[in-house]
């Protein structure tokens, strides 16, 4: 069944309430979504990175694909995002850096060269003999903010440049709406990534098949929810990344009180046991944690609402 398609020919480089929808899907529709890599295909050939290139990318990072508007989706609500694939459709290209300084957060800083990584058989290339699995992820994926315009580079409550390997086939993601639509914008895949992003990963052009519907929100929500067939996780973005993953514990037992029915005491005690905290990033404005819980923790779904 031939599915709508969203193809980045107007990419965008933030988040805005002002942007006109480039289309539109009804809930529970499946659509495509074809995204750029992270440096809009400027380094696709490894001797084109330079000083003029690397600051035009500097200028125009996350170049995203959107917006869609959700019909249905209500200022103060939610929207389900539901990955179905996340297909890749280039090399992955690795901007490496000299990673000469004493402190990490300034190798960003130290980046001189590009690398392409060829993708064969769900493999990445390393070297002769040397191969190791892809495991695509998209790491921008948000909505418009209700009263401002953010940096595709930035990332909050809406969502946006959370780069959380958890958001990847297989998984539900829930992010609050601040306006009428949602307005989604998807972008930045990468063909795999480890937790912190604490150098460049391999960012790739990609094709994403989704379907999304509007939701209910609880007051407790505001910060975005992954769900997948074992695990609940919420991802919080802040200036400090222990205050974050604090708030991403807070979060993740709201969630557990709202549907799960459990009570503070019950929530807390089983996250005590089994709630995980962990890193997203910490390579951007804000740094981004995770906490998350595995469903057979919990209480069968007799007790849910």
């Amino acid at each position: 069944m031939t599915v709508q398609t969203f193809s980045p020919e107007a990419i965008k480089y933030v988040y805005s309430p002002e942007h006109e929808p480039i289309g539109s899907v009804d809930p529970g529709e499946r659509f495509a979504v074809v995204c750029e890599d992270c440096f809009t295909g400027r380094f696709r050939d490894a001797a084109e990175f330079n000083p003029a290139s690397a600051a035009w990318v500097d200028e125009h990072l996350n170049g995203l694909t959107g917006p869609i508007h959700v019909r249905g989706a209500q200022a103060g609500g939610a929207v389900e995002v539901t990955i179905e694939s996340v297909e890749i459709l280039s090399p992955g290209c690795v901007v490496v850096s000299r990673c000469e300084a004493r402190s990490p957060a300034d190798w960003w800083h130290e980046e001189d060269h590009a690398v392409n990584l060829p993708i064969a058989g769900g493999l990445l290339v390393l070297g002769d003999g040397w191969t190791v699995p892809v495991a695509p992820l998209i790491g921008c994926l948000g909505v418009a903010p209700a009263r401002e315009t953010i940096l595709s580079r930035h990332e909050g409550s809406f969502g946006g440049n959370l780069d959380c390997r958890e958001i990847a086939a297989g998984a539900t993601v829930t992010l609050p709406v601040g306006i009428p639509g949602a307005s989604l914008y998807f972008g930045d895949c990468k063909a795999a990534l480890g937790d912190g992003e604490v150098v460049a990963a391999p960012e790739v052009a990609a094709r994403i098949v989704a379907s999304t519907k509007p939701v209910g929100r609880p007051a407790s929500m505001t910060a975005p929810r992954v769900r997948t067939d074992d695990t609940l996780t919420t991802i919080v973005s802040g200036i400090s990344l222990a205050d974050a993953a604090r708030a991403a514990f807070a979060a993740l037992k709201h969630w557990l009180e709202d549907e799960w029915q459990l009570s503070s005491d019950e929530a807390a005690i089983v996250m005590g046991i089994g709630a995980h905290c962990g890193v997203g990033q910490v390579s951007n404005r804000l740094h981004t944690a995770k906490c998350s819980i595995a469903l057979a923790l919990l209480p069968d779904t007799e007790r849910r609402m």
